[in-house]
């Protein structure tokens, strides 16, 4: 051997002699003050750009569900109502046609309690949270990708966090308040993760009780978290050298915490009300397994193409905007195609940890849950299900970027020309989305324009015409030339005739629809012919239910056919003798008969039973103002408004104190009817 030369042997591992792979070069140290530079303009930059995609929210007012969550009584009693929140169900709501009690999510209800505390009832402020929560959100993810890919170029994650941040499909849950719980469970499914990666490198215990605390509350924000079940241990297994030992102990410390956050609360919380509905999801009453997979497999394709071409972008989908289908489907079997050939690859190549298998696998598993398979999922499909997905789908969109211009995303250096051409292409990505995301974010300014917008594109969904609907609808009771004229804008009452009766053609046997469109002819429209074939259909579709039988009532009470609006009632009162609204109605007929002794005994009664109940002192008000008896109608409307007083009730006080010329009781009841009218804003 000549002098200088280096003998050609194969590195070995020292023990067989067999040939071992060198290790994988790794990147070049940098001095810890430069990292933490660098690292501070990556979370300057996020921090930016968060707000480029969603400043403009700090604008908007509350939408879909805020009053049930964000807004309510129970929330805007700050700090004092974290105990209870942490008692109570996630969702409180009584309604004419039953009570809904259900989910556990006292995390994120208390952020909105803390906010309330902070600055009252100011919806930009929350918007303004939600928007740090992203950036949060995003640096974490960022870093967490920086870590798993440290043989990767820098480029290769941080464009994988620029277009998970520029996403359209986010905005239902950055825009929305009610989302938020999408973001604090995947912010604590990152951390939790995290938290397992410093158990990796460190074997240090405390790291993986601090992994298990983090899932433990990611999972009291909410039950979308639950991927991380599976993801945490796949990155344990692609990026780390944890033996197959300890990611099955990590699986396992996971699994308790995911019983432990779902059997504890049930120990104290009341018990769960609910009701499913067809127009929600057909699948909640389907038990054909075929049905489930094909219309489940059809979902799965409608999330495929909102990943790809994300518009139009709708708050509510249900039926039937999804079809309800069998596996002889078209689009189901094209779904299965699809996504057998995704899965089939990632296993394939799963003994070699590639990072496409990788990515694949975390798509599959993150939207699994909202695939209607097993559990059908509130609107058969929606945006906020495919947060978490999205990350597979980015990173392998990324991944193909740097393959279309032969760039290895492990090179430590790429040529200048092909880093040019791998940004833009990310660029002209990113200019339609960010334009999408900001334009999105407008229509979700408050509840009017979300419904009017979107509507437009979800004709064929009966929850989603029902719901703008139903906002027309109440908005004209809540109106005061209504309330004080019976005036209604003819626009606005044919609206919600036209949507109302598209919710019907699509779902005729929707009860709440039709004695709804049944009191809008009646009380809106006047239409008594048409009010009382529709609520004579309510009834002959549920006879059980009272909303439809009160309404009846009224209707035959306005045409003067008091024998049969006296049967509805009566009809009320055997089923239910409790319904305090039947006897004031009866009370009132028996008024419009001209036996005034009778309708103010029966309201007497009522004041007995109830002494804390508004409504007898009213309604005896009203007999009294009837018989022009102005100074005792007066008399029994102040005192309901000392027990309960109504925007209504104190301008009607304030009107007649004016003729009166008592300027101080007047003013008394304008400002009581002023601070009202905020409160309920």
């Amino acid at each position: 051997m000549k002098k200088g030369t280096i003998p050609k042997t194969p590195v070995t591992s020292g023990k067989s002699g067999t040939p071992r792979k060198p290790a994988p070069p790794e990147q070049p140290e940098t001095s810890p003050r430069g990292s933490r530079k660098g690292n501070r303009y990556f979370v300057l930059f996020f921090f930016l750009f968060a707000f480029i995609l969603y400043g403009n929210t700090i604008l908007n007012k509350f939408a879909v569900d805020d009053n049930y969550v964000t807004n309510n009584q129970q929330v805007q009693r700050g700090l004092k109502a974290i105990p209870e929140i942490f008692s109570t169900h996630y969702v409180n709501q009584q309604g004419n046609l039953g009570s809904t009690s259900a989910d556990y999510r006292p995390v994120v209800k208390a952020t909105f309690a803390i906010e309330y505390q902070l600055w009252g009832n100011k919806p930009g402020r929350s918007h303004l949270v939600n928007i740090l929560l992203y950036w949060a959100l995003s640096v974490l993810l960022f870093f967490i990708l920086k870590r798993l890919l440290k043989n990767y170029n820098i480029l290769f994650p941080f464009m994988i966090t620029l277009l998970f941040m520029a996403h359209p499909v986010h905005t239902e849950v950055v825009a929305s308040l009610k989302n938020r719980d999408e973001m604090l469970a995947f912010i604590c499914g990152l951390g939790s993760l995290w938290f397992l990666l410093n158990y990796s490198d460190s074997k240090k215990g405390r790291f993986l009780l601090y992994a298990g605390v983090v899932f433990f509350i990611g999972y009291l924000c909410k039950t979308a978290i639950f991927p991380f079940l599976v993801i945490s241990p796949l990155v344990l297994w692609f990026f780390t050298r944890m033996s197959g030992g300890k990611i099955s102990m990590v699986f396992a410390l996971i699994f308790v915490m995911i019983l432990a956050a779902y059997f504890i609360p049930h120990m104290f919380l009341p018990k769960i009300q609910h009701t499913n509905y067809f127009i929600e999801n057909p699948l909640y009453f389907e038990k054909n397994v075929w049905i489930r997979l094909g219309t489940g497999l059809v979902s799965l394709l409608f999330y495929l193409r909102i990943l790809v071409y994300p518009y139009p972008l709708l708050y509510y989908y249900g039926f039937d905007m999804i079809p309800v289908t069998n596996m002889a489907n078209f689009w189901a079997i094209l779904s299965l195609l699809i996504h057998l050939a995704l899965f089939i690859y990632a296993i394939s190549k799963f003994h070699k940890k590639r990072l496409v298998s990788f990515a694949i696998l975390w798509y599959l598993l993150a939207v699994a849950m909202y695939s209607n398979f097993l559990v059908p999922v509130v609107g058969i499909v929606g945006e906020r299900f495919i947060f978490n997905a999205s990350l597979g789908f980015c990173i392998l969109v990324v991944y193909a970027i740097f393959k279309i211009f032969k760039t290895d995303p492990r090179s430590l250096t790429i040529e200048m020309d092909s880093r040019l051409k791998i940004l833009a292409v990310l660029i002209l990505l990113m200019i339609p989305y960010t334009v999408l995301s900001v334009s999105r974010n407008r229509d979700w300014r408050n509840l009017f324009d979300l419904y009017r917008t979107d509507v437009k594109s979800l004709t064929n969904s009966a929850k989603a015409n029902v719901d703008y609907a139903g906002f027309l609808m109440n908005t004209v009771y809540q109106d005061e030339n209504f309330l004080r004229y019976g005036n209604v804008n003819q626009y606005k009452y044919q609206t919600i005739i036209t949507h109302f009766r598209r919710s019907l053609a699509l779902y005729p046997k929707n009860y709440q629809t039709i004695n709804d469109l049944g009191t809008v002819y009646l009380f809106m429209g006047k239409n008594y012919d048409s009010a009382v074939y529709f609520l004579k259909s309510a009834i002959e579709l549920d006879s059980t239910m009272q909303p439809a039988w009160v309404n009846l009532g009224m209707a035959y009470r306005d045409q003067k056919q008091f024998s049969k609006a006296l049967e509805c009632y009566e009809h009320i009162l055997k089923v239910n003798p409790n319904q305090i609204k039947a006897v004031f109605a009866m009370a009132d007929v028996y008024n419009d008969m001209g036996d005034f002794d009778r309708a103010v005994k029966m309201n007497q009664d009522m004041m007995k039973r109830y002494p804390n109940l508004e409504m007898p002192y009213v309604n005896i008000g009203n007999y009294y103002m009837l018989k022009t008896d102005t100074a005792t109608a007066v008399s029994y409307w102040e005192k309901a408004a000392a027990i309960n007083p109504s925007y209504e009730l104190c301008v009607q006080l304030n009107s007649l104190y004016l003729l009166k010329q008592d300027q101080e009781k007047a003013a008394y009841y304008y400002r009581l009817g002023e601070q009202i009218a905020k409160q309920s804003q």
